[in-house]
Parts: structure tokens; sequence; C-alpha cells
């Protein structure tokens, strides 16, 4: 099924020769609908969610060439998501990878200037030598070496933006488009994501590796929640939000990794699931938690860059804020919830540090998080929710609704 998106990805780029000519805009509503069709026909439910985002943000903005763009970072996220539930080969997650950069660079640098140009290419920089590290980290470890998965790390630690690999990120998201920095959160984290947990399944585990990977998961997570307190504008509230919520999903990969599965098997809703499916549960709720509430944010703006304050207020954004910090019942708070339950399926002594270093870092998230959401809430003039606010709240409200079931059903 692997030719679906070759094929769209074939057209696209055929078609891109004459993008000066056409409003990009309904390219990407276009592609957007297409890989609606093909999650639904593939049985791909988190690639309906994808869809629909691009397909709302592509509703929201007249985009002119830069319509492209969002189609080609769409199309990344939705096969990144399939070559990991379908088992296909990891090269195609790679693929997909390599795919969304050029993509989402344009989209930050789109409004051309000095400023969007700066982000884009931080973005740009970091993010290339990420997935360098990350392709030659995968062909090292398939081979046996285990520095393979030292160098897969490290590229993930610069791809997502984990600290201390993490300033490209604040000036990606504060100075790149709004348009940008949504499709950054929403395809280009996403897409990452996915390829993480697709080598996380495929490359032997190694318990030195996990531990490193651990604490430096962890120590990003203190970083980021602490220098996301001094944070005055929305897209760096918006940054540090999206390192602390990385930091969590690689946590939760880095100690199945390190430890392996535990010796009391995890349940979830009084049902047993295996460490590795529970890491991975929350890596993909990570991701449609950062990437849905982080588009909704950055969709209804108007400005330039994302590091002013925003022009118009937004009512329905306020639950994507709720959900970023952990709200029950919203989408959120399952994440947080089920790598504490993670943490508690292992020796006592690690489990009690984890909860509490987890508990704790979730508590210092609060101010900067109620922060924001003044910002979106007490802006200057009326209301001016849109489609992609409207989505996005609705998704993130709905999916923590019915969570418990999703979870039943699931395992």
């Amino acid at each position: 099924m692997i030719d679906l998106f070759a094929y769209l990805i074939l057209a696209l780029s055929a078609a891109a020769v004459v993008a000066g000519r056409l409003e990009g805009r309904y390219v990407a509503a276009a592609t957007s609908a297409m890989l609606l069709a093909i999650s639904a026909y593939l049985g791909l439910p988190i690639g309906v969610v994808i869809a629909v985002v691009a397909l709302s943000l592509s509703l929201d903005w007249r985009m002119g060439a830069f319509g492209f763009a969002l189609a080609f970072s769409a199309s990344a996220a939705v096969l990144a998501a399939y070559v990991y539930y379908a088992g296909a080969p990891p090269v195609y997650g790679l693929i997909a990878l390599a795919l969304a950069t050029a993509a989402v660079y344009g989209l930050l640098a789109m409004e051309r200037t000095r400023e969007n140009v700066e982000g884009a290419m931080k973005y740009l920089v970091f993010s290339g030598v990420g997935k360098v590290l990350i392709v030659l980290g995968y062909a090292l470890a398939a081979y046996g070496w285990v520095q393979g998965l030292y160098l897969a790390v490290l590229g993930f630690m610069f791809e997502l933006g984990i600290a201390p690999f993490h300033a490209w990120v604040v000036d990606a998201y504060a100075l790149g488009s709004p348009r940008g920095a949504a499709a950054l959160a929403a395809f280009s984290k996403v897409t990452a994501l996915f390829v993480l947990l697709t080598l996380f399944r495929s490359l032997p585990g190694d318990g030195a590796v996990g531990l490193t990977a651990l604490v430096v998961a962890l120590a990003s997570m203190l970083v980021a929640n602490v220098a996301g307190l001094t944070a005055k504008t929305l897209g760096r509230v918006m940054a540090w939000s999206s390192i602390a919520h990385m930091s969590y999903a690689l946590a939760a990969v880095a100690l199945v990794w390190w430890l392996g599965e535990p010796a009391t098997t995890p349940q979830l809703f009084g049902i047993y699931v295996s460490a590795a499916d529970l890491a991975a549960l929350v890596v993909v709720l990570e991701a449609l938690t950062s990437g849905l509430a982080k588009a909704g944010v950055f969709g209804y703006l108007t400005t330039a860059f994302s590091d002013l304050l925003p022009p118009r207020r937004s009512a329905l954004n306020v639950l994507n804020i709720l959900s970023l910090l952990g709200l029950p019942p919203l989408l959120g708070f399952w994440p947080k919830l089920f790598l504490v339950l993670l943490a508690l399926s292992y020796p006592a002594a690690i489990a009690a540090f984890l909860v509490l270093w987890i508990v704790v870092n979730s508590a210092m998230a609060t101010p900067y998080y109620l922060r924001a959401l003044r910002m979106v809430a007490e802006a200057p003039s009326p209301i001016a929710d849109n489609i992609t606010s409207s989505y996005t709240a609705f998704v993130s409200t709905a999916l923590g609704l019915v969570m418990p079931l999703v979870a039943y059903v699931l395992f």
C-alpha cells in the first residue's frame, strides 16, 4: 500500500512545476482530501486526524505556491504513521522524514521576512544534522553496531529539539510564520515521533543507550519547563511546550529501552499490556496532543511571525492550551497518566523517582500555560476562531473523553 503514497507524492511533484500559476491552498485541500480517503481505506484513524488538520489549515489561509509545501508535509506525516502501524520497512519512514524537512522549511519562511528566514534556516540546519545522524545510526545499528543506537538517539535529540540541542526550536517557533509553526508542530514533529517508534520496534534494545536517553529526556523536561516560565510571547511559550512534550515522549521509549519488559505487566483500565505498547501509546498521544493544540493556536494567528502578541481573541484555543497543560479529561492528560502507569510497573525506587519527576515538571509548567491562555483569551479584538481552532479543540476534547474506550479497543 506504500504505492498509494508514492503515486500521490509523484503527482504533487509533477504539479509543482506549475506551482506559480496555481493557488496552492486548493492543491493542499485536494491532497488533504486524498490523504483522508487513503487513511480511511487503510484503516488508519491517526491518518484521518492528520489529514483533516491539513484540510482545515488549507481552508483557513491563502498560501500561494506554499500550499504545495503544506501538501508534502501532511503526506509525510501520514506516510510515517502508516509505516509504523503497517510494519513497513523503516526506510520509508526515513524518506517521509526527509520529505517533511524541505516542506516545513518553506512554510516557516513563507512570509519572507528576515525573521522568518532566520527561524527557517535554523530549523533546516539542525533538522538536517539530526536526519543524517538518524540514517547513519540506523544503518550501523542494523548491522549490529551498538554505536549506531547512540547516533540515532543523538539524531532524534536534534530532530525533536531535546536539550541541549533545543535552541533552534525556540527560534523556529517564535520567528517562523504561524503557518510554518503550525506545520512544524502538526506534521514534522509527528513524522519524527512515528519514525522514532518504527526504529524503536525494529532495532535491538540496549540498556546503556536507553539509560542515556532517559537521563537526557528527564533533564530536557526540566530545562524546558524552567525556561518556559520566562517566556513572554506566545511563540516562545509554545516552543518550550514542544520541547517538554517531546521529552515526555522520548522518556517513555528510553525507559523501555533501558529496562525492557518489567516483571509486573502494566495494566491499562484493567487490561494487561506490554510496556513497549504502553510506551508507544504515550508517544502517539504526545504527538497528537502537541500537534493538534499547536496547530490550533498558530492556525488562528494573522501575524507575520509568532513572536508577537496575538492580535485576535480565541475562545476555543483555551481548550487547546488546557490540553497542553494536561487538564483532565482533555487529550493532553492521558499521555502523562500513561507515562506514570508505565513508570509504576518498574522497581519501586525507580518508579517513585520518575513519578515525582513527572508530577513536579507538570506542575512547574502550569504558570506559562496560564500565561499563554491569557494571551489568546484577552487579546484586544473580538473573538476570531476559525476552522483550524474549532477542529483541533473539538478533537482534543472528544479524544480525551473517549480515551478509555479507545485504549480498551486497542488492547
